[in-house]
């Protein structure tokens, strides 16, 4: 079921897979906020927040990976070995893949983190 644009991230119970998975888009220019992001220094806020949810909500369990472009900024997020949230820039959102509830709510953590630092990049 696609849900109608959410302003702020949100969670989404998916009926058909009983979990809450994240339903995260992107400010309408992010784009024009990414090279500003990246001249505040605000990269090494988003990397060290993951650090923390890996090691304190995920007990260090699963790594977590983050994959950076120059031009789209935070592009993967990935949770354990096949799970994660994919930039999609068809419709600016984070595109969910193979994720369960916990796993969910840690990319989607990341998720908030990266996009609160963006727009603080305004």
């Amino acid at each position: 079921m696609e849900f109608p644009f959410i302003l702020y991230p949100a969670f989404d119970f998916i009926e058909q897979r009983g979990q809450f998975l994240p339903s995260i888009r992107l400010p309408e220019d992010y784009k024009d906020l990414v090279p500003k992001f990246y001249q505040q220094g605000r990269k090494p806020d988003v990397e060290d927040y993951a650090k923390i949810i890996q090691e304190r909500f995920l007990e260090s369990k699963l790594e977590v990976r983050l994959n950076w472009d120059n031009e789209q900024g935070l592009t993967n997020i990935s949770v354990g070995p096949s799970g994660g949230l994919d930039l999609s820039e068809i419709n600016d959102k984070f595109q969910e893949h193979n994720l369960g509830t916990k796993t969910g709510i840690a990319s989607g953590f990341i998720a908030m983190k990266y996009i609160s630092e963006l727009l603080k990049s305004r």
